[in-house]
Parts: C-alpha cells; sequence; structure tokens
C-alpha cells in the first residue's frame, strides 16, 4: 500500500503536497533515491527507546556542525549493506551537533531495520543525504499534534517547534501499549503544551470524534497516524471547523 502527505484547509479541499512511501519512510523501509551530495556521518551511540525501536544518534566524524534542517524533515541514509533508506529526523532541530533518528524493528520487512537492530555499532560511519522536508512546519496560532505509533517520529519534532516558538499545543498519542511508544520520557519533560498519551491496552481504540472535535477553533493540526484516522481526521474537521488547517502523513502496513 502506498501512503501521501497531504495538506488540508478543511473549507477548500484536499491540495496535494507530495506523494511518498510515507509509512516506510517512517519505518525506515522506503528505499532512497541516489544522490551525489552525500556525506559521512558517524553512529554516536544507539539507544533504545521502546520495545522494538532503537534511536541513532548521528554525528560528524570531525566533530563540526551538521547542515541545519527544519521541523518534520527526513534523511536519507546508506547503510553499511548499501540499502539506501529514508528517515525522519525527531530530534530538536537546534541543535546542530547531531541527527537522531528512529528505527523500528520489521521482522518481515526487507532488510533495512534488521541491519539496523541486528549488527550496526556505535562508531560505524553511514552515508546521508542532505535532509529534505515533505511535512513542513507551518506557523500558527495554536497546534494539535496526532501521532499513532512510531507516527511519532515525524511529529516529536514539530512538537519541539510549537515548544519552542511558545505557541500554545496539544499532542494525542495513540499506540499499542506504553512499552511500544517511544519518546514518552522526553515528552513528559516538555512544559509549553499538553501531552496525552492513550495506548490501546488501557484505553481501547482511537475515537476519532474524540480527538478532533475537541480540535480549538483555528487551529493547525498534524497527524501521522493509520490511513482511517488520517481520514477520519478530514472527515471530522471538515464538519466541525472548517478553517482549520490539516496536515497528515498517513500510514498502512507495507504490501
Amino acid at each position: 500500500m502506498t501512503a501521501v502527505e497531504e495538506g488540508y484547509r478543511a473549507g477548500s479541499g484536499l491540495r496535494m503536497m507530495a506523494s511518498a512511501d510515507a509509512h516506510k519512510r517512517v519505518l525506515g523501509e522506503a528505499d532512497a533515491p541516489q544522490s551525489l551530495s552525500m556525506r559521512q556521518v558517524v553512529v554516536d551511540r544507539i539507544e533504545p527507546e521502546a520495545d522494538g525501536v532503537v534511536s541513532l544518534i548521528l554525528t560528524d566524524p570531525d566533530g563540526v556542525r551538521l547542515p541545519a534542517w527544519t521541523p518534520g524533515a527526513h534523511l536519507d541514509v546508506v547503510l553499511p549493506s548499501g540499502r539506501r533508506r529514508q528517515y525522519s529526523l525527531n530530534s530538536d532541530p537546534a541543535d546542530h551537533g547531531r541527527y537522531r533518528i528512529a528505527v523500528r524493528h520489521i521482522a518481515d520487512g526487507s532488510g533495512g531495520s534488521s541491519e539496523i537492530h541486528e549488527r550496526l555499532r556505535a562508531g560505524d560511519r553511514l552515508s546521508v543525504r542532505a535532509v529534505r522536508n515533505t511535512f513542513p512546519f507551518s506557523a500558527a496560532q495554536q497546534y494539535l499534534f496526532v501521532a499513532g505509533g512510531i507516527g511519532i517520529a515525524p511529529i516529536l519534532s514539530l512538537v519541539h517547534a510549537a515548544e519552542r516558538a511558545g505557541t500554545p499545543w496539544r499532542l494525542m498519542y495513540f499506540g499499542r501499549s506504553r512499552a511500544r511508544m517511544p519518546f514518552l520520557c522526553e515528552l513528559a519533560r516538555l512544559t509549553g503544551g499538553d501531552v496525552v498519551v492513550r495506548p490501546d491496552d488501557e484505553f481501547g481504540r482511537p475515537n476519532p470524534r474524540m480527538i478532533f472535535e475537541q480540535t480549538p477553533t483555528g487551529a493547525t493540526v498534524y497527524v501521522c497516524a493509520p490511513p482511517s484516522l488520517a481520514e477520519s481526521a478530514r472527515q471530522v474537521l471538515s464538519l466541525h471547523d472548517p478553517t482549520a488547517s490539516l496536515y497528515t502523513e498517513r500510514f498502512a502496513p507495507v504490501s
């Protein structure tokens, strides 16, 4: 199944921003395109984030600043095997000394996540392509962020941006269980907004009407979640608040 990234203003219809294998990129299973603008980075450390999820902290081999990036961006990575993959950057964009990507292990994937989880070590070098952004942060008066599972990866940098801007924000974060939801501790340290964590094993499946009918009037909404939740966001907001702006990165199981 394929996925798309969309920009949508509820009162004016759908506006396509870019086509992409969004699910594959979030999970790290999308093939990155060939590029001439590659640079070397070193795996500074590998950190466990949740069951089946690790973060790679990437730095420049010479300790220099890495190229700046904007919230919502992703990185093209060449693994030691030669596999090329795309991953969402999820650290604070103001930190120019490192990149951070999160990788969930997909046992039946095409091998990229297994290589990282089973063979990659601190000190290994990777080639990366300059960052690109097809899920950009837009200035707004207030934000609602909605993340499902590993969909927190592209959402997290947007949350950091809203936090730094001092703009009111709320995050609704869903997952199968707390043990499988990365970055809970990091989110708990943020003080500028409201974080709502709702694991399925405690609260049941997400209720789209409950989520989106509470959206503040005129808010900008970012959703990175399975297609059903992303589509529900469009439907509910079109009725509840035609002035809302909606940006979605939808994903579904890789075919």
